[in-house]
């Protein structure tokens, strides 16, 4: 298994967690329970942080919890939904307001949440697809810089468009696979 396999593994585990700890349940299917992902309400509650620490969420913890109870003051759902009629630079912005949400984070929401189809989470794995496939002058770089994220992010958006952001996933997908095998 990959680095990259290894983390999204870990990272769906922690989801999981979260909406088995936070969420409602919804059904059960052949003896597996699948619950919702929880409120920001559940989130922002007094007692969530420690939990969230018991569950193996570290530094998180605190991100998730401040970040609902900012949500909350500014909104919430309501917030949220308005992000979705924003231009993605606005939407970005308003999104590194929260606690622990930088630019790849707020790119990520934007993408899978908010319905911005051109915006391009770029981690180093993403980097590396674009400096081998499509970049070269990047390849002698060794991070993801604010310039080079940037890059990166402008050259998928020219290369496909408005649905930039979901091309990218299918490239960092297939790229998993191949590492995988």
């Amino acid at each position: 298994m990959s680095l990259q396999s290894a983390r999204q593994s870990m990272i769906s585990g922690l989801v999981e967690k979260l909406c088995v700890e936070f969420g409602s349940l919804q059904c059960e299917v052949d003896g597996q329970q699948w619950f919702s992902f929880p409120s920001i309400e559940a989130l922002a509650a007094e007692g969530v942080e420690q939990v969230l620490r018991k569950l193996a969420f570290g530094y998180r913890a605190a991100y998730i919890h401040k970040s609902a109870r900012v949500l909350l003051s500014t909104g919430g759902e309501a917030w949220l939904a308005a992000l979705r009629d924003a231009p993605l630079s606005h939407c970005r912005a308003q999104l590194q307001t929260l606690p622990g949400v930088g630019p790849k984070v707020a790119d990520c929401i934007s993408l899978m949440s908010l319905n911005k189809l051109d915006s391009i989470p770029v981690d180093t794995h993403v980097f590396q697809i674009a400096a081998r496939l499509y970049l070269p002058a990047l390849r002698s770089t060794k991070s993801v810089t604010e310039r080079v994220y940037r890059t990166v992010a402008a050259h998928f958006q020219t290369l496909y468009g408005p649905h930039a952001g979901w091309a990218h996933s299918v490239l960092f997908s297939a790229d998993l696979k191949k590492f995988a095998s």
